[in-house]
């Protein structure tokens, strides 16, 4: 049975196409209380031996990763708060949890990883993850509302598209503020969208996540 380590999806909504059709699922998020064998909270816990202990033992292999990093120091929506951001540490924390993303992604070295963003500066303050593989609208897939969002990483971006009129207009402006309600009601996955994204890469093994693994073997 295949793992997917589904990053900052406190909804599950991402991850839930993978659990339906019978995935192993580890949901990561800060705000779940950790339970190993189905939640893990603090991403920073994450060392080699931690993986090794608490997931490579239960599960084998991981053979997926999705991460909604949180977007909040990074989205161009927000620029105006940027310079502050940077001067009293909150960029960098949140630059550190992107690099810790990343070495998750090469601890396990799955099939396909992918991280989500909305329109940022992700890509110029980590640029290790490289510039977007692909943008979406959730109205692309069936959800008529709009939330541009940027994909990074090794995946299959030939997604299926069912497009609508977006006739919610923007989750971004409805839910706009920092609240923690408007947050999550931002962060919240189109289910549209991640049934396509299943679709796509429930069989994929991007080249250079292959190359990768048989260069560690």
């Amino acid at each position: 049975m295949k793992t997917l380590l589904s990053l900052f999806d406190y909804t599950g909504n991402w991850a839930a196409p993978f659990a339906q059709a019978g995935w192993n699922v580890i949901l990561w998020d800060e705000k779940h209380t950790p339970d190993l064998f189905g939640y893990h909270s603090d991403v920073m816990e994450a060392s080699a031996d931690y993986m090794y202990e608490h997931v490579f033992d239960n599960y084998g292999t991981v053979d997926g990763i999705l991460a909604a990093v949180p977007c909040t120091d990074f989205a161009v929506s927000g620029a105006r708060w940027f310079k502050d951001k940077d001067r009293d540490g909150r960029t960098a924390r949140s630059v550190e949890i992107v690099y810790q993303t990343l070495r998750i992604i090469d601890i396990c070295l799955p099939d396909f990883w992918v991280i989500e963003n909305p329109i940022s500066r992700i890509h110029n303050l980590v640029p290790e993850i490289g510039r977007p593989q692909m943008y979406f609208n959730p109205c692309d897939f069936g959800d008529p509302y709009t939330k541009k969002t940027a994909l990074y990483g090794n995946f299959n971006t030939d997604l299926k598209t069912d497009p609508v009129e977006p006739t919610e207009g923007s989750k971004i402006l409805k839910y706009w503020g920092g609240s923690e309600e408007g947050k999550a009601a931002r962060s919240v996955t189109p289910m549209g969208f991640a049934h396509a994204f299943f679709e796509a890469n429930k069989d994929f093994v991007h080249p250079l996540q292959a190359e990768e693994r048989e260069a560690w073997a």
